[in-house]
């Protein structure tokens, strides 16, 4: 019954046999009757059809991917466009927000640390003024004397030689103008009893002038007589003076720094090109220290100004000074002011030619303001800084600038304390436009100033 009611448009296929021979047909049923054709081809319309759910899950499936990969790629960038429209949107109507802050006013008092230089109050090398050689010497290195104290003697003998000359010289021309001094007295005696007897007719008008001309050139041998005395007494005080050179003696209290001969030694007059002085001394109970002070200090260092100093052979030690001179301008090139600095050794501590540092306790009685550096707006216009009125309307100031901090700067004008300045003025802030501000600032504390070290 099954193999009468089989649809003869069902695909067969035959296998071979177990043992090759007869060949086995299949239907969509299962192995077929023998008996129906096995030479029968299938066709399409043959094949099974899928069913219908399936086909509507594939598709279902498909709109949605195609539905997801659409909506991942538009509604990002509708989204990013909607945004970019309301900042748009908001930037061109509504007012920009600004943080406030008042200018912080620097502390009046500021530590300043200088390198400096240590050197002798006076140091000075002393030459000889006479030839000679050298006798002897009394100081060496190191050796502290007092002013006018003899340092060394030179032996100069035709020094004294001449001089002994001169003072010979000078006795006979002291004789000579006595002798012309009397002679004149003579003749102007007899000149003056010539006179008298003129009177009488005792003389001849002849003979009374011919002893007022005698008198005449008496009184001019009594003058030539004393200015030959002038001059011998001149060579003998220059010769007393050259003699005296002889004698090396310091010229203010001091140290011995250098000492350049031995006994024995040629010593040539007034020194030369390649002549070493016989000495150099150098006054070392007070030592002066050279600094240079820069510009943004240069008016609160003063003479006068206390002043401490450290060296790094006295570990902690600090020595009192002071400040002595000011050069009074500023060197072009450094823009710095060169400053004497003066400090006590009078127990001989400290050495010229020392390294050191200076410090100083600067007060400065009208202490500049501070702002942030962010606050700060350089343009063609210089430099200005954005401050905000009392109606929330932004102004643009010049400012002048002082010290630079890193992170705040000094202002030295163009703000008063009382000024709201703006922290973070941007490109949207405008000279007169309103703003809206984010804080209100509080009240400005004095800051104080870090110690500063050049």
């Amino acid at each position: 019954m099954g193999s009468a009611l089989k649809d003869p448009r069902t695909p067969r296929r035959e296998e071979k046999s177990a043992s090759g021979t007869t060949p086995i047909a299949y239907d969509a049923h299962g192995p077929a009757d023998s008996h129906e054709d096995h030479d029968e081809i299938p066709t399409v319309d043959s094949l099974p059809r899928p069913r219908r759910w399936v086909l509507i899950v594939v598709a279902i499936f498909v709109v949605l991917v195609l539905a997801g990969a659409f909506a991942a790629g538009l509604l990002p960038h509708m989204q990013r466009t909607a945004e970019m429209n309301a900042e748009a949107t908001a930037v061109a109507n509504d007012v920009p927000g600004v943080s406030l802050q008042f200018p912080t006013p620097t502390d009046a008092t500021t530590e300043l640390t200088l390198p400096g230089s240590m050197q002798a109050l006076q140091e000075t090398a002393l030459f000889a003024r006479t030839t000679g050689y050298l006798k002897k010497w009394n100081f060496d290195y190191g050796a502290h004397v007092k002013s006018g104290e003899l340092l060394a003697e030179i032996d100069a003998p035709e020094v004294d030689e001449q001089l002994r000359e001169a003072k010979a010289q000078l006795a006979s021309d002291q004789a000579n103008a006595s002798k012309a001094e009397l002679d004149f007295t003579y003749i102007s005696t007899t000149a003056q009893r010539y006179e008298a007897l003129i009177k009488t007719n005792g003389v001849t008008p002849q003979e009374l002038d011919m002893y007022h001309a005698n008198m005449a050139k008496a009184r001019t041998a009594v003058a030539q007589a004393k200015a030959s005395v002038q001059a011998d007494e001149a060579n003998v005080k220059r010769l007393e003076d050259l003699q005296s050179f002889q004698k090396i003696t310091a010229p203010f209290n001091g140290t011995i720094t250098a000492r350049n001969y031995d006994v024995g030694a040629l010593i040539t007059a007034n020194g030369g090109t390649g002549v070493q002085p016989i000495f150099r001394i150098a006054q070392t109970d007070v030592l002066r220290v050279w600094v240079n002070v820069p510009q943004a200090y240069s008016t609160v260092v003063r003479p006068g100004l206390a002043a401490k100093i450290s060296v790094r052979e006295y570990p902690g030690q600090l020595f009192d000074a002071k400040v002595a001179h000011t050069a009074g301008a500023l060197d072009t090139n450094t823009r710095t002011l060169l400053t004497e600095v003066q400090v006590q050794n009078a127990d001989g501590k400290l050495f010229a030619g020392m390294f050191c540092n200076v410090q100083f306790h600067l007060v400065n009685p009208a202490p500049p303001l501070k702002i942030p550096i962010s606050a700060l707006i350089a343009d063609s216009q210089g430099n200005q800084v954005a401050v905000v009125d009392s109606q929330n309307v932004a102004h643009y100031r010049s400012v002048t600038l002082g010290r630079d901090y890193g992170t705040t700067v000094e202002v030295l004008t163009g703000l008063e304390k009382s000024d709201r300045v703006i922290t973070n003025p941007g490109q949207r802030l405008s000279d007169g436009g309103k703003v809206r501000p984010l804080n209100e600032p509080k009240a400005a504390t004095t800051e104080k100033s870090s110690a500063s070290t050049l």
